[in-house]
């Protein structure tokens, strides 16, 4: 019982914190970027992938960790990434761009977030003489 409420707390607390720098941070880069494409979402995912696959990476080379994958994994990875923003770019930008601008960002998003994640889980792999 305590285990469970300590898990949920770990998620909770990661994934405001998460959600609050994803906000900042998206909104700071599109801005920055001139507000047509949303290179905010797309540079939030992409690092939060990294970041995702290197904790992963360095949870199944070490072992254990369940609350810490938790607090930075489900809690604060899950809440700086997001797919529902991303979808909702994507249909803005069909809506107000055109369908190229719109499949680019889902092609970049998703290719982007996979490649990201592999890197990530090489990089906690690196120098260790595994097959990662």
């Amino acid at each position: 019982m305590r285990e469970g409420i300590f898990f949920s707390l770990a998620v909770a607390a990661g994934g405001a914190a998460g959600a609050l720098r994803r906000a900042a941070g998206s909104r700071f880069v599109t801005a920055a970027a001139g507000g047509v494409f949303p290179l905010g979402i797309l540079l939030v995912n992409g690092v939060g992938s990294l970041l995702m696959g290197l904790l992963l990476g360095l949870a199944a080379r070490r072992g254990g960790g369940e609350l810490w994958l938790a607090l930075l994994g489900t809690g604060f990875l899950g809440g700086f990434t997001t797919f529902s923003s991303f979808a909702l770019d994507s249909v803005r930008l069909w809506q107000t761009a055109g369908s190229d601008l719109a499949v680019l960002n889902l092609v970049l998003n998703a290719g982007l977030g996979m490649a990201a994640a592999c890197l990530g889980w090489k990089a906690a792999h690196f120098g260790r003489g595994e097959t990662a």
